[in-house]
């Protein structure tokens, strides 16, 4: 039976692993921001005011992911879907290159499809926190630059310039990759290494063995060249090589600390295999129990390869966020599509008792344990609750804010604050907020008086001093009508302390605690935020 006309009962399957995929994606796309996704939004819309990320509003992430943001607000404006039709679309076109992937390596689109429901649902687990992350988008590229590759060998044979522009193009998406988030782009050395090997596998000459890696390594360094120029022509070099390079090194160094790399390197696989999703252990676990059949086909090593340099990035962050595994997983699914494929191809020789023990296996594996990090309730019961206001026309505001409020941050009180600034700043004012919730300017459509856009840099030993005094000159320049003070906030896994925004005003910023006395009025509180007025502007 050919691929192109598949058993009735493959595409039933098939249709069923669709609609797994078409649910999560609605689930995603209705996710609203979080803390993240407000910082990557508000750097966006500087970035298409005519600034630059860092020298203009600061945050210390690559610069890649504030480009996709800036194209969703093209679509959207301040509004959270727009990203999430991007990351959507890109989830269809990540299920589509595996489909392809499947199709040429194995000859059997199934596992694409199966890999594809594997990467949705746990992608869709993640909750709204831990997607629209830059390893979110730097898996879909990864996947992208393997399916450039991923061709029938007689048509690399035949044509030359197919395959060169395939092996750049790979390049090129895995050197995005790395304007995401460092670490992926190392995926590209294990994709030119892998194909050079292959090229040597088929008897051909030195030159041609070295050709994959060094049209890899061109495409690769292609869009970095680009990037930096970009920030050469716009005058922000200077401030992107202190934020990356000065800055970023110390918030790193913090996971450090008394811990070696073998320990975070046992803790990155430890939680990759087990900690996450079920139903991805269970296949990988089928895949290693059959690996003659399932593993040891054509591309299996190249994936292994690039899941090895994903969790070494992971263990280097020293941090262990959930979304920092976001780009394992799709490469992982395709794993854990091969060892349920082989279940699949058991049952199907069984009948009703192997359709029994697949449909037990998935449903079980499905609801022990899932993605979903930080939330008192079930992604089950989430994505329940989210279904039903969705179909109810999404006007439950309480209801809505439940589902976007995770530890310190409260979307409720986010959207009072941003309510109340829409009403205190008049067109052309601005605000400042002393906290880490930036998202609250888009929200309310306000410009903030400063490029802090959240004070982390202000509560960091390393540069504290220097941006103080650069906050200062910033605030007494643009005079902001609005300051809102937050407490709460404490993260030492950020801070490096256990100081809240308040306590570091009180104790240790005594100059801005005095601009608050001197010139402006305490105007009330809106859950943790202290709400203060110019003075100068009446009651």
């Amino acid at each position: 039976m050919t691929d192109s006309a598949p058993h009735p009962r493959e595409r039933a399957l098939r249709i069923a692993l669709a609609a797994v995929i078409a649910g999560c994606a609605l689930q995603i796309a209705l996710y609203h921001h979080g803390r993240d996704q407000g910082i990557y939004a508000l750097v966006a819309r500087t970035l298409l005011e005519g600034g630059m990320p860092y020298r203009d509003a600061f945050d210390f992430k690559p610069p890649g992911i504030f480009v996709i943001y800036a194209f969703a607000r093209l679509l959207s404006g301040s509004a959270d879907w727009g990203i999430r039709v991007v990351e959507v679309a890109g989830l269809f076109g990540m299920v589509a290159a595996m489909v392809s992937i499947a199709s040429r390596w194995w000859g059997d689109k199934t596992i694409g499809w199966l890999a594809g429901a594997l990467t949705a649902l746990v992608h869709a687990q993640l909750e709204f926190w831990h997607t629209a992350q830059p390893e979110t988008f730097g898996g879909m590229l990864s996947i992208l630059g393997v399916w450039f590759v991923c061709v029938p060998r007689e048509d690399a044979k035949t044509n030359q310039n197919i395959a060169n522009w395939r092996y750049v193009a790979a390049g090129a998406a895995f050197g995005l990759t790395g304007l995401l988030k460092p670490p992926l782009a190392g995926g590209g050395a294990i994709l030119g290494i892998w194909s050079a090997l292959e090229v040597r596998r088929a008897g051909r000459p030195l030159r041609e063995i070295l050709r994959p890696l060094a049209l890899v390594f061109v495409g690769g360094v292609l869009p970095i060249a680009l990037c930096l120029a970009w920030f050469w022509a716009r005058g922000a070099l200077a401030a992107l090589h202190e934020t990356l390079f000065v800055f970023t090194p110390h918030y790193t160094e913090l996971s450090w600390r008394e811990r070696t790399l073998r320990g975070m390197l046992y803790q990155a696989l430890t939680e990759w295999l087990v900690n996450y999703s079920s139903i991805v252990s269970l296949g990988l676990a089928l895949g290693l129990a059959t690996w003659r059949t399932a593993w040891r086909r054509t591309g299996v090593t190249m994936i292994l390869g690039i899941i090895a340099v994903q969790l070494v990035g992971v263990a280097l962050q020293g941090k262990f966020f959930p979304y920092h595994y976001g780009a394992v997983w799709p490469f992982t699914a395709i794993l854990a599509a091969l060892g349920w494929h082989q279940l699949w191809a058991w049952a199907a020789k069984r009948r009703a008792l192997g359709w029994a023990t697949f449909t037990s296996a998935v449903v079980l594996s499905a609801t022990m344990r899932t993605a979903t990090k930080d939330l008192s309730d079930t992604f089950w019961t989430r994505a329940s609750n989210r279904l039903r206001l969705f179909v109810h026309g999404w006007t439950d505001t309480e209801k809505i804010d439940g589902l976007a409020t995770v530890a310190d941050v409260n979307a409720h009180g986010n959207r009072k604050v941003a309510e109340f600034l829409k009403e205190h700043v008049p067109p052309g004012g601005s605000a400042f907020i002393w906290g880490f919730e930036p998202v609250i300017y888009d929200r309310a459509n306000v410009r903030s008086a400063s490029r802090y856009i959240y004070n982390v840099p202000q509560r960091v030993a390393w540069a504290a001093e220097a941006s103080r005094r650069e906050l200062l000159c910033e605030l007494f320049a643009n005079r902001p009508e609005v300051i809102v003070v937050a407490s709460g906030d404490i993260f030492p896994v950020v801070t490096d302390n256990v100081f809240g925004s308040d306590y570091v005003l009180d104790h240790n910023f005594g100059e801005l605690r005095t601009l608050l006395d001197t010139a402006y009025r305490r105007s009330g509180r809106i859950d943790d935020f202290d709400l203060y007025l110019r003075a100068d502007r009446g009651p």
